[in-house]
């Protein structure tokens, strides 16, 4: 007795080509599917409401005469307010007399985690100009450089500087 419904390949040749292309669909759409995501990502990342060119019209505060003084001026940031600490900086941020308080992360984490009057203030995973902390000594003192470093090493890899970090707020530094 035959029934009616789907027609299913009777030859071997039609039952490779019919899985062939069960698998070429399944990895065609598999392709769409990821091709579509990622482009959603992209564009959602491009277009991140909280990035560092949305601040450029905005009222924003840094430390005068700092590296980030400098680097928002030659960037055309054209409201940029500048104060001689931190603590300043973030209480006018508090008061809403500035959008934004660009300063070094470390600096900031640790005043706003000192001051509990800055408990509203949160610090955006926004990067730019990223810069790194070094010691500066005469090139003569070869020997002082190694031990320093040594020193540095040796500390960095104990739990009392995990548990600084963590103190401090630092923990990802």
């Amino acid at each position: 007795m035959v029934e009616n419904g789907d027609k299913a390949p009777a030859t071997k040749l039609g039952k490779v080509t019919a899985l062939i292309l069960m698998f070429g669909g399944l990895l065609f759409i598999s392709g769409l599917t990821a091709s579509i995501a990622s482009s959603l990502t992209v564009n959602q990342l491009t277009n991140n409401p909280n990035g560092f060119n949305e601040f450029k019209d905005r009222a924003v505060g840094t430390i005068d005469k700092s590296g980030t003084d400098i680097f928002l001026s030659e960037h055309f940031f054209k409201n940029l307010k500048t104060y001689s600490n931190v603590n300043l900086g973030l209480e006018d941020l508090e008061k809403g007399e500035t959008k934004a308080f660009l300063y070094d992360e470390p600096i900031l984490k640790y005043a706003i985690q000192k001051d509990s009057t800055f408990n509203k203030i949160v610090l955006l995973p926004v990067k730019f100009d990223v810069q790194f902390y070094a010691f500066g000594l005469p090139k003569t003192h070869i020997e002082l450089e190694q031990r320093i470093s040594q020193r540095i090493l040796e500390i960095i890899e104990t739990e009392e500087w995990d548990i600084a970090l963590n103190e401090y707020g630092l923990a990802e530094f």
